[in-house]
């Protein structure tokens, strides 16, 4: 029996690979961009491709490999089979992935949405150990959702649950990538914080940024660091909305913990402060006494080592 695993983490706008051993830590990795307007072919070869090379640059054994953990953006079918559709990979729909990887490399491959993996990766080996029960949101490029209840992934009745960057917020709202409206993802990413902050300083709005080049919520986060009162003023606002995401999760789920990961937690406590301030208002207090919010213990490396204990989970190994 092997000793490790590959977890693949694929992004709207990088693609990561490690190598993962049995209790959740990344022996080797490797990161590349994501060829997001490709179409499908270029997109699968490119998995194709990284699983090759961090294989042989980690000069792992191929009979050290357990198998390979594909964590993947986008709704994933039924079956855990194919990727149906993904709003920030708008090319990368009905790709039979499981199968290709699996007979590539002649190893067990586990499918799974990329942040369901990423919230079995808290729960095996990060913030989440200690609950049974918890929701985590991936803030980045797009809003991802995992809920674990029982200490089992839900994913429900067609394995599409736990869209929480598309529950809708506001009725008539900005258009989402997925073609709704007012989506939580369209407050709550990277991509809505940054259209915010375009719209602000297109108002009028004195900056430390300026509009020339390219604007990113890094930078917005490190301008708020700096005391740019834009940068706080949309922080803030984000964190409202998310304040208020976490209400609707509260009250439906009752979870013992929500986990908030990506890079939009690089605002830190900027961010943290204003989603409390909100839950501590608006939501029910049974609901919210005894739920903790956290951000992330893993990471940016949430989705590659959830990835492979997705893997490991149904393997025989699995403790």
């Amino acid at each position: 029996m092997g000793n490790c695993i590959v977890g693949i983490d694929l992004g709207g706008t990088n693609l990561k690979a490690g190598i993962v051993d049995t209790e959740g830590k990344i022996l080797h990795r490797l990161s590349v961009k994501t060829h997001s307007d490709a179409d499908s072919q270029i997109i699968s070869n490119q998995i194709l491709e990284l699983i090759a090379e961090i294989i042989r640059s980690a000069q792992v054994k191929t009979s050290d490999i357990i198998g390979i953990g594909l964590g993947s953006p986008g709704l994933v079918d039924k079956k855990g089979e194919t990727v149906l559709f993904s709003p920030n990979l708008p090319r990368w729909r009905n790709i039979p992935i499981k199968r290709i990887v699996a007979e590539r490399f002649s190893k067990p491959c586990v499918l799974e949405n990329d942040a369901n993996a990423a919230a079995w990766g808290e729960k095996w080996a990060g913030a989440g150990k200690e609950s049974g029960s918890l929701v985590m949101l991936t803030l980045g490029t797009g809003v991802g959702g995992g809920i674990v209840i029982n200490n089992k992934i839900w994913r429900g009745a067609n394995n599409v649950a736990a869209e929480i960057g598309h529950m809708v917020i506001q009725m008539d709202g900005p258009q989402c990538n997925c073609g709704n409206r007012g989506c939580v993802e369209v407050y709550a990413s990277a991509t809505g914080m940054v259209r915010r902050f375009k719209e602000l300083l297109q108002e009028g709005m004195p900056s430390l940024i300026k509009v020339s080049g390219e604007i990113t919520a890094k930078m917005i986060n490190e301008a708020a660091l700096q005391g740019d009162k834009v940068s706080l003023d949309v922080i803030d606002e984000t964190g409202r909305y998310l304040g208020i995401a976490l209400i609707n999760i509260m009250h439906v789920l009752n979870p013992e913990m929500i986990i908030l990961a990506g890079g939009m937690i690089g605002s830190g406590e900027l961010l943290m402060n204003p989603i409390r301030r909100a839950t501590a208002q608006r939501a029910f207090e049974a609901s919210y006494k005894d739920t903790k919010i956290v951000f992330s213990q893993l990471g940016n490396d949430a989705g590659i080592i959830g990835a492979a204990g997705c893997l490991l989970k149904e393997s025989e190994t699995f403790a």
